[in-house]
């Protein structure tokens, strides 16, 4: 019998122990504190009348609340374990690691993108198609296994998610980002961040926090995952444009490329620069920072490191770039079958429900007990 709990219930053999002694215990629980109970009593002067009187079938089968009450909590017991047999499903994916690598300078502001028929921020499609990619949404068909995290850069880089299986918390982190100086897509001042693009120093970044993902997976640090490839998804509508600091020289975006490369990191690059024609803004600011993409150093980067660059000039051409990276970025291992049987945990818990339901009923109706 214990072979049976082992083959259906996820937790194990123990646990189909427990359920077998706690199906015994539950009736000698109840007759054992049924028996040492104090009952109310009533003293007559006269005994007589009640000995002649004979049982009723309500007398002798009162036994039934307690077997109703002994199998509603077995009942419930198994739909809590969820019992795994039938209702196979097939996963052939195989999880891998993706950091997305997202410019936030001031450029990303232009309005030359149009999605669902308005113009909108070069960012605010990035972050949408992204989110689609992640989640999955469309012909975007989602990365559920895969570790995925976000870098952003403007005058410094920045990971405000590091990779992770949580996807929930990665989409509100990436629709909280913004532009330096800018609050929920309205700008409130000229910040002087806004105006570099460290894209080196992005890519440095992106791959530190990729190497450092794998070795704690091979040091089994909790809750760190192995994936089978790392991916890199740098996406800027500028070139390289870094802060000047003393003492320190900003990472050249080529030979960050190659440490990338030489951990086994493939990046693929995406230049974006919208088709629809700018807004000009009543000072003119936006229209000043308007970048070019240096298409060049961004397909040296992806040479360099095994990947592709793309050119997204529209919302739709970033759902088709996405899209092919999302299908070169597909890993199968063998098979693997999961059983997981919904229905019988759910007919379980009616079952419970429904016993739980008639001791309620028969405990205030027939087999009411005064006082």
């Amino acid at each position: 019998m214990i072979e049976w709990f082992d083959e259906r219930f996820g937790p194990g053999p123990l646990f189909g122990w427990l359920c077998l002694v706690f199906a015994v215990l539950v009736p000698l629980v109840w007759i054992q504190a049924r028996g040492s109970a104090r009952r109310p009593t009533m003293r007559f002067s006269f005994l007589g009348f009640f000995r002649s009187l004979e049982s009723t079938w309500a007398t002798r089968t009162r036994f039934i609340l307690p077997l109703l009450r002994s199998l509603a909590i077995v009942a419930l017991i198994v739909a809590l374990a969820r019992p795994q047999s039938g209702g196979a499903y097939h996963d052939t994916s195989e999880g891998i690691a993706i950091q997305m690598v997202l410019d936030v300078s001031g450029s990303m502001a232009e309005e030359d993108f149009v999605m669902d028929g308005r113009r909108v921020r070069r960012l605010d499609a990035v972050k949408q198609v992204f989110e689609d990619f992640v989640l999955g949404r469309g012909t975007l068909r989602g990365r559920e296994n895969d570790l995925v995290g976000m870098t952003t850069f403007a005058m410094y880089a920045d990971t405000p998610c590091p990779l992770t299986l949580d996807h929930g918390s990665l989409r509100d982190l990436l629709r909280e980002t913004e532009i330096p100086g800018w609050v929920n897509g309205r700008q409130m001042r000229e910040h002087p961040e806004a105006g570099y693009t460290a894209l080196g120093d992005a890519i440095a970044l992106a791959a530190d926090d990729l190497r450092r993902a794998g070795d704690q997976a091979v040091a089994g640090v909790p809750g760190a995952e192995a994936a089978k490839s790392r991916v890199m998804i740098l996406l800027t509508d500028g070139k390289d444009n870094p802060a000047e600091f003393a003492g320190a020289e900003p990472p050249d975006p080529g030979e960050a490329a190659k440490v990338a490369a030489t951990l086994g990191i493939k990046v693929y690059t995406i230049g974006a620069v919208g088709s629809a024609q700018p807004r000009r803004p009543g000072l003119g600011m936006l229209f000043q920072r308007r970048a070019q993409v240096d298409e060049e150093s961004l397909k040296n980067i992806a040479r360099i490191t095994g990947g592709k660059y793309f050119r997204a000039t529209d919302s739709d051409s970033l759902v088709t770039i996405y899209d092919e990276i999302d299908r070169l970025e597909r890993h199968r291992t063998g098979e693997r079958a999961y059983h997981d049987n919904i229905y019988a945990a759910q007919l379980a818990m009616l079952i419970g429900l429904g016993l739980l339901m008639a001791e309620l009923l028969l405990v205030n109706t027939r087999y009411r007990r005064i006082p």
